[in-house]
């Protein structure tokens, strides 16, 4: 009797509505020369501009909310002017547990192994990009004291590349504790209703 209470209590807590608490992307970021950042839900669409630079001594940030569910993609589109060096560097961050960043956590840096790039478009297949200039600090940019020491200058290719260069990495839903909770009463209902079949 106490478990069936028990049960009823738990599954109508789960139907209540869940907390509200958006989760808001952060970034911090400059390119050598000049930069677009998106937001989108597509990898192959530049989706909707976050934040634009053409100077980067000039460090820019944005904020934007994710809507739970959705499975986004964070876009650089970046732009050499005057010639080499070009590169991107940039940190991010999410302030909720609804979202995860490609490389498990809720903190982000360019680098080589959580981002992809091209020379010709979002739309065109994507590699890990160059990461041999180093990281932040490095000549000829020196420090950029407002983005993460641990983010590395990267390109699609080394000093000499110029051109456009397109940055891609995604940003994962987390599923709710309350969706593993209903699997979890799931089952425990499953195996209360096989116990009289068991016994007999």
């Amino acid at each position: 009797m106490k478990i069936n209470r028990l049960i009823v209590i738990t599954i109508f807590s789960l139907l209540l509505p869940p907390s509200l608490s958006a989760t808001t992307l952060k970034g911090t970021l400059t390119v050598d020369d000049a930069f677009t950042a998106y937001l989108s839900t597509d990898d192959s669409v530049a989706g909707t501009p976050l934040a634009s630079g053409d100077y980067w001594p000039l460090i820019q940030t944005f904020s934007t909310a994710l809507t739970p569910g959705h499975t986004y993609y964070l876009h650089i589109h970046a732009r050499d002017v005057f010639g080499p060096p070009s590169a991107f560097l940039g940190s991010f961050e999410l302030s909720g547990a609804d979202f995860i960043f490609s490389n498990g956590s809720r903190t982000l840096v360019s680098d080589a192994v959580n981002w992809h790039a091209n020379a010709t478009g979002f739309e065109s297949d994507f590699t890990a990009p160059y990461d041999g200039f180093g990281a932040n600090g490095v000549q000829p940019w020196g420090d950029m004291s407002t983005i993460a020491s641990s983010a590395h200058w990267i390109w699609t290719g080394p000093s000499g590349t110029i051109g456009e260069a397109y940055f891609t990495t995604t940003i994962s839903p987390v599923p709710e504790p309350r969706t593993y909770a209903m699997l979890l009463v799931g089952l425990f209902l499953m195996v209360l209703m096989a116990r009289p079949i068991i016994k007999s």
